[in-house]
């Protein structure tokens, strides 16, 4: 049984606390009207339950805690991959909002959890290569490189960090729901204006263009009826069931192992003696943008030199 088993138990008719709030997020996500209708909460039990399963399995596979730090750029092969260079480690930690936010929560607090996404790059470039004892210049090469590092639910210890996330990642799917419905809305409107144009041609037609005028708005009546149908309220479970019950096929991670040299340029399985493996894990299906995600330690958060920055970065905030 998962984590979340229990809040079914052998009588479904008991609301558990735990289970009858997720309900109410999902549903107020989508809806809010849905919670006025009969079926509710029981027809979103399954669904709920399936999907709070799965963003807490997802975040407890989110790779990590990494050191992430000035001290362990220099020691981290792998945080000295994810910076572009020193100053961008503490520049990264600075320019995030929900860091300020934490800071501002937690100014007692000089580390956090948190999870860290970035967007992964390459870009062609001209460099040198040794081939045997000679030094090939102009040899085209593809470096591999992270931009728009984020922080994302930062939290006093790992495991209300990853909470948040699943809950993040609960929040994600639930938006899919909701814009299955929004599609359909914007289906409507579509159908609505095409059938305006369909009568006034009607009005004008002639004999001969009137027949298959008709079939065309007759097909599209149809379309409008079904469309019409499932925006009713009780049709919106089917929704939730859909995108809820196959979680994994909106949101996931994948995994993909890049070989990378000490300068980020990618080498192929034949030259991996010239770099080192990596594992990037690709969020799929967060947002518009996949990211490279990994859970990140952030101490030494009152150092002098931090301490400066991030005053300097709120004060570019607030202007």
């Amino acid at each position: 049984m998962g984590i979340f088993g229990h809040l079914f138990g052998h009588d479904s008719k008991q609301d558990d606390p735990e289970l009858l709030s997720a309900i109410e997020r999902a549903v107020s996500g989508v809806e809010p009207l849905l919670k006025q209708i009969s079926g509710y909460p029981e027809n979103y039990r399954k669904p709920v339950v399936n999907a709070l399963e799965y963003a807490h399995s997802l975040a407890a596979s989110v790779p990590g805690p990494v050191a992430v730090d000035r001290e362990s750029y220099a020691r981290d092969v792998f945080v000295h991959v994810l910076f572009s260079s020193l100053d961008s480690v503490t520049e990264a930690l600075c320019s995030s909002l929900a860091l300020q936010d934490y800071q501002r929560e937690f100014p007692a607090m000089g580390e956090l959890y948190a999870l860290m996404g970035m967007r992964r790059f390459e870009k062609s470039m001209v460099g040198m290569e040794m081939s045997g004892q000679t030094i090939q210049r102009d040899v085209v090469q593809k470096v591999v490189y992270f931009t728009s590092h984020t922080l994302e639910c930062p939290a006093p210890t790992e495991q209300l960090s990853r909470n948040r996330v699943a809950m993040g990642f609960f929040d994600s799917l639930v938006a899919k729901v909701k814009r299955r419905v929004e599609e359909r809305k914007q289906d409507r409107k579509t159908q609505q204006l095409e059938k305006d144009m369909l009568m006034a041609r009607l009005r004008t037609a002639n004999a001969q263009d009137r027949p298959a005028l008709e079939g065309k708005l007759a097909g599209l009546l149809s379309s409008m009826q079904s469309t019409i149908s499932s925006l009713e309220l009780g049709n919106y479970t089917a929704d939730f069931e859909a995108v809820l019950l196959n979680p994994e096929q909106y949101l996931r991670l994948d995994q993909k192992q890049v070989i990378l040299d000490s300068m980020g340029v990618r080498r192929d399985a034949d030259g991996a003696s010239r770099g080192e493996a990596f594992m990037f894990n690709e969020l799929i299906g967060y947002d518009r943008r996949d990211w490279t995600v990994t859970m990140v330690h952030c101490s030494n958060l009152h150092t002098e030199a931090f301490a400066t920055k991030l005053e300097k970065a709120y004060r570019k905030l607030a202007i």
